[in-house]
């Protein structure tokens, strides 16, 4: 007689959760590749995330460092002398003097057009200067003592040249150049002078596509065998023109070298220094000339800005005539900044890179119309006020807001996967509260808040009195699960965090989940 009663169905089969630690996303904002073929250690968002060798750190923050201004800083002035060094703010008409922390007091120089200048230092037999030119205004001329407007009567004159057109002075093998406005001539001082009779340096023959020169640029380069200093003129539809030798002047001391061509240049401040050589910020991103030199614009392989591409062009497409383009590097920080003019004077925002590792993020809420480096120190001008940048934990005692979205990652398998829980392992001074949310199968969907962070004021460690005065917090690593909810292939992870005088690193992230059928 067979058995009777319920059927058996064999040993029942448990699913196992498995754990996959993938590291933070110090490959950095990448938006070149497809989010499909994207390496897993990237970042599709990394804002105020700043992606070190080997973690990712919340960025530092500002403090309001001179304020009182009327207006927009639009001009930041850095005099560097021999006894010493000055800060100066241009903002509305006039100029002022910021070299000291707190409210500005009077303008030291007055009666101007607008605060849109170029600047260079220049030193001669006769001490250190610092010359600004705006193309409307008369020059300005600073030696540590006095402000002097040059024209071809003034003290110290320049003479042969209408002085109101000339902008963009850069010094070159101890020469001050100038690009007369609106057109393409570029002028030049005698050796190791800041006033005299200027000579003139037309280019209208060698350039083919005509517009105007846009700027004057430097760059220390070699051809294989030899190292020189050598000059390039800027135009704005973007050909170059790169000369070497010493002497204008003389035929055969000044030789044309090489003719190149890059996309139209971003605004006037549309080139920065960057070791010897010169980046230039333009419709084809942040272009080295170096690597141009090499091997031409025929692959973007020139571009340092490469891989966050499709970002930075598309900003420069659709913001490249707002005012606020710039560049600059910040060597102590390990940074190179380009600032995004979203919004000209309101909303601004930069694309940063890490020096060390060449690796992209972005900032926010440093709404600044320039910047500037003096002493080691970053500044930026801003809406009355400049603030002193990449210090401290807070935006001048407000919370710092960080986003960040890693890559999608299939975590080596074809399963599918139901993701129960993460924890992103977070060192830090406070407690930071993250908001998360698991995107799944490239689905765009942020968490809700920017989290919560608790912080307990005290003193520096063996600093206050034992048993008298809490001591701040050490930095200690922050390990909590939190409970999600995802179920899919390629799995991202999407982090919200706000903190206030927190200092924050994020290490690794984990994961806990499931798997699913095999494809």
């Amino acid at each position: 007689m067979g058995k009777t009663g319920a059927k058996y169905r064999g040993p029942s089969r448990q699913q196992v959760s498995r754990t996959t630690s993938v590291r933070a996303p110090t490959g950095g904002l990448n938006s070149k590749d497809a989010l499909s073929d994207m390496p897993p250690g990237d970042a599709i968002v990394l804002d105020n995330f700043f992606p070190d060798t080997t973690y990712v750190s919340l960025r530092n923050g500002y403090s309001a460092w001179s304020t009182g201004f009327p207006s927009w800083v639009e001009s930041i002035f850095p005099y560097s002398g021999a006894t010493g060094s000055k800060l100066f703010g241009v903002s509305g008409t006039a100029v002022y003097d910021a070299t000291s922390s707190g409210a500005v007091g009077a303008a030291v120089v007055t009666g101007l057009t607008n605060a849109r200048w170029e600047h260079t230092n220049i030193a001669t037999a006769g001490g250190q200067y610092l010359y600004a030119m705006n193309g409307v205004d008369r020059p300005l001329l600073y030696d540590n003592s006095v402000w002097r407007k040059i024209n071809a009567t003034s003290s110290i004159a320049i003479t042969g040249v209408t002085t109101t057109l000339l902008r963009n002075p850069v010094v070159w093998k101890n020469r001050l150049w100038m690009i007369e406005d609106q057109t393409l001539n570029a002028w030049y001082l005698p050796t190791a002078s800041i006033g005299g009779a200027a000579q003139k340096f037309p280019l209208t023959a060698i350039f083919k596509e005509g517009g105007q020169l846009q700027a004057i640029m430097t760059a220390s380069l070699t051809d294989g065998s030899t190292f020189d200093d050598y000059i390039f003129f800027l135009t704005t539809e973007g050909e170059i023109a790169m000369y070497r030798g010493q002497d204008p002047a003389v035929v055969g001391l000044f030789i044309l070298t090489g003719m190149y061509k890059v996309g139209k240049p971003l605004g006037r401040r549309c080139w920065f220094k960057y070791g010897s050589d010169a980046i230039i910020l333009c419709a084809d991103g942040a272009v080295s000339l170096e690597k141009m030199i090499s091997v031409g614009r025929k692959s973007q392989d020139e571009s340092i800005s490469y891989k966050i591409l499709h970002s930075i062009t598309s900003d420069a497409q659709t913001y490249a005539n707002n005012f606020g383009w710039q560049g600059v590097v910040h060597p102590t920080g390990n940074k190179l900044y380009i600032n995004v003019p979203q919004s000209t004077n309101n909303v601004q925002y930069q694309y940063v890179m890490n020096t060390i590792s060449s690796q992209w993020c972005r900032f926010t809420n440093w709404n600044a119309a320039t910047f500037q480096i003096q002493a080691n120190n970053l500044y930026y001008g801003g809406a009355t006020f400049i603030a002193l940048a990449d210090v401290g934990n807070s935006d001048n005692n407000t919370a710092i807001n960080g986003t960040m979205k890693t890559a999608f990652n299939y975590f080596r398998t074809d399963q599918q996967k139901f993701v129960k829980m993460v924890r992103p392992l977070i060192q830090t001074s406070g407690t930071i509260n993250p908001s998360i949310a698991v995107n799944v199968d490239f689905q765009d969907q942020p968490p809700t808040g920017n989290g919560t962070y608790i912080y307990t004021t005290g003193s520096a460690w063996d600093v206050s009195p034992w048993d008298t005065t809490p001591w701040a917090s050490e930095t200690f690593i922050q390990k909590d699960w939190k409970t999600v909810y995802g179920v899919g292939f390629a799995i991202s992870l999407y982090v919200k965090v706000s903190a206030l005088n927190i200092s924050m690193n994020v290490q690794a992230l984990d994961y806990v989940w499931e798997p699913g059928a095999i494809l």
